[in-house]
C-alpha cells in the first residue's frame, strides 16, 4: 500500500474511493510512460486505458479527455517547482555562488527529466487547457517567492515584479527546452553561468 492510500484510508476514505483513487493514479501512471516512450500524439486514449489494465469507459470516467491527463501530470509536478523556487527565495542574501548552485540543480533536473518535460511540451503545443494550466503553475512558482515580493511595498511595484519573475521562469523553462530536452548543443556551466547572473541580477533588494 502506497504512502497516499495509507492517508486517503485513516482519513475515512471508503473501499469505493480508495479503488476510485487508485485507478486514477494507475491511468495517470500509465500516461506517462506512454507519453514518454511514444510521444503525446501517439498516444491514444485507449492505449492507457490499456496500459493501466482498464478499458476506455473506464478512462472516460476519469478523464474527459486525454488534455486532462497531462494537466493531472502537471498538478503532481507543480508541489516540487513550486518548492524550488521557495527555496531560492530563502537564501538569505544571495550570493551569486549560491544562486548558481540553484540554478545548476534546476537544469540538472530538466536533464534528468527530459522525456517527461518533452511531454508536456507536446501537449503545451496542441491542448490550449495544458497550455494554460501550465502558466499557472509558473505563475504559482513565483508567488512562491514571498519574501522578494514583500520588499517591493507599492502594489504596482510588487505587481510588475511578479511579473518580471513569470517571465524569468518562462525564460529559464524555454532555454531548458532547447538545451536540456531537444539536447541541442551548448556549452552547460556557461549556461548555468548566465542563467544564476540573470536570476542573481533579479534577486537584488530593490
Amino acid at each position: 500500500m502506497t504512502e497516499a492510500s495509507k492517508a486517503g484510508q485513516s482519513a475515512g476514505e471508503s473501499l469505493r474511493e480508495a479503488q476510485k483513487r487508485l485507478t486514477r493514479e494507475r491511468l495517470v501512471d500509465a500516461a506517462f510512460e506512454a507519453f514518454r516512450d511514444r510521444g503525446y500524439a501517439a498516444v491514444s486514449t485507449a492505449h492507457i486505458a490499456s496500459a493501466a489494465g482498464a478499458s476506455r469507459a473506464t478512462f472516460y470516467l476519469h478523464f474527459p479527455s486525454k488534455a486532462e491527463v497531462v494537466i493531472a501530470l502537471l498538478e503532481r509536478i507543480e508541489p516540487t517547482v513550486v518548492a524550488f523556487h521557495r527555496r531560492l527565495d530563502e537564501i538569505a542574501d544571495p550570493s551569486l555562488e549560491s544562486v548558481r548552485e540553484w540554478v545548476d540543480r534546476a537544469v540538472a533536473w530538466w536533464e534528468r527529466d527530459r522525456l517527461r518535460f518533452e511531454a508536456f511540451e507536446q501537449a503545451v503545443a496542441v491542448e490550449p487547457k495544458v497550455a494554460a494550466r501550465w502558466f499557472e503553475s509558473v505563475y504559482r512558482a513565483a508567488d512562491a517567492m514571498t519574501r522578494h515580493l514583500a520588499a517591493f511595498t507599492d502594489g504596482a511595484d510588487r505587481d510588475r515584479e511578479r511579473l518580471r519573475l513569470v517571465t524569468l521562469i518562462t525564460q529559464m523553462e524555454r532555454t531548458m527546452y532547447f538545451t536540456a530536452v531537444r539536447q541541442a548543443p551548448h556549452d552547460r556551466e556557461q549556461l548555468v553561468d548566465v542563467l544564476a547572473e540573470q536570476w542573481w541580477d533579479a534577486l537584488k533588494q530593490p
